[in-house]
């Protein structure tokens, strides 16, 4: 997808800025617009399916529910408190990185599924992600998205920002600061300010929406003046996880185009 602009408005609220389009003119992800059905994809927007040249139909508001309070810190320590170090040894083997890592992520174990928690830019932790032997993830209820955050991080040197904790850890098995964001296109604010001007590698995951999703927080980044390289690995490589499965080294991720 590309950027909009004064020459190719956005089909669906029909500005100039922030929204993307589908190089047919398929699909649109619209920052401003949502007719009630759309899905959101992140900080991006409402992903659109259009025709070239439909019309789309008139906006709805919709209200977002309310969500209970939970303490997320404190069911974090519990959970950390309940993983065993063959647990921990046994999610390595299966996801392709180190035992270190899951740990620098503070991994926990709820008693059905792996927990990593999910922090704001000042490190508080404001949700949980669960992820299942099945690979299924989704949120403690009550829990709100932040970002995946290591322990152990200096502030120094390049900062890897990466989609999810496994390809954060993969990131940290390469040797960088990493960080994760839940989504593609969530969080952008969050990780703007965490990432506070650092130099940073954007990696994207490699399809439309994830190589979409990094531009964004790339052209974010660089407004509040980072230096900042999308990397996308390579055809036939799904993530960043999957490409130091294959044999990335730190080197090819530095020097990746």
């Amino acid at each position: 997808m590309r950027r909009v602009n004064r020459q190719r408005l956005c089909p669906v609220c029909e500005k100039h800025d922030w929204c993307l389009v589908a190089e047919d003119g398929s699909a649109a992800i619209c920052a401003r617009v949502s007719d009630g059905s759309t899905k959101r994809v992140g900080d991006a927007g409402w992903l659109h399916q259009l025709r070239p040249g439909a019309i789309p139909r008139p906006p709805r508001r919709v209200e977002a529910a309310a969500r209970p309070a939970v303490d997320c810190e404190k069911l974090m320590q519990q959970y950390r408190e309940r993983i065993s170090r063959r647990q921990v040894a046994m999610l390595a083997r299966a996801l392709g990185v180190s035992a270190a890592s899951l740990d620098r992520l503070s991994v926990g174990w709820d008693g059905e599924a792996f927990a990593f928690p999910m922090r704001d830019a000042d490190g508080q932790v404001i949700g949980i992600r669960r992820r299942f032997s099945s690979g299924k993830k989704v949120c403690v209820p009550g829990s709100r998205n932040g970002l995946f955050i290591p322990e152990g991080l200096t502030g120094k040197g390049v900062l890897v920002i990466c989609e999810g904790p496994t390809d954060c850890a993969a990131a940290l098995d390469l040797g960088f600061e990493a960080i994760g964001r839940p989504n593609c296109n969530s969080k952008v604010r969050m990780t703007v300010r965490y990432a506070g001007g650092r130099e940073a590698i954007v990696v994207a995951d490699n399809d439309v929406v994830g190589i979409a999703g990094a531009r964004i927080l790339a052209d974010a980044l660089t407004a509040r003046g980072s230096r900042v390289r999308v990397v996308v690995p390579p055809a036939g490589v799904k993530d960043l996880r999957d490409w130091a499965r294959q044999g990335l080294t730190a080197g090819g991720l530095i020097n990746a185009q």
